[in-house]
């Protein structure tokens, strides 16, 4: 198995507002740590920003999240984070056959983006406690209809892989 990890719309234009709100205490935490494991196995890491409205300052990933060098940048205008852009390309030269999703919104891009790597042969899973929602209940349906992967799941299947 190869593997990738999505980070999807985490953009001060989205998100940037919701600092501090309770239901996100430690999703930056997650997203940031995940993605460290991610770098340090030299699997790619690959920062999803949509710019249908625009592409300035209010769409540049939050100061929160911790970009390196060596992660990947798409940008897109559309909810499918596949949809009209090079996403599936970069993971089949890479030979990525699963990819872990994070970032926002669950109930719209995030699974979107799920639901289009399924639809595209890719393995997928949402990463627990690494997604924000657009409304309370969202990350509920999320979790109850979706598969979900875990911070030391991750951890261990990463050590895993040769």
């Amino acid at each position: 198995m190869n593997i990738a990890l999505l980070i999807i719309d985490v953009q001060e234009a989205y998100i940037g507002d919701r600092r501090g709100q309770k239901e996100y205490h430690d999703t930056f935490e997650y997203i940031n740590e995940t993605a460290a494991l991610f770098r340090k196995a030299d699997k790619p890491v690959i920062i999803v920003r949509d710019i249908e409205g625009g592409n300035d300052e209010r769409f540049n990933n939050v100061e929160e999240l911790v970009v390196a060098d060596s992660d990947i940048e798409v940008l897109k205008v559309y909810n499918n984070s596949f949809w009209k852009t090079n996403l599936e390309e970069i993971l089949k030269e890479k030979n990525v056959d699963f990819v872990v999703l994070c970032g926002n919104a669950a109930e719209y891009c995030v699974l979107a983006t799920y639901n289009g790597a399924i639809e595209r042969g890719f393995g997928a899973a949402m990463l627990q406690h690494g997604i924000f929602a657009s409304r309370p209940n969202g990350l509920i349906d999320i979790y109850n209809n979706r598969a979900l992967v875990s911070h030391g799941v991750i951890k261990y299947m990463l050590s895993s892989i040769k």
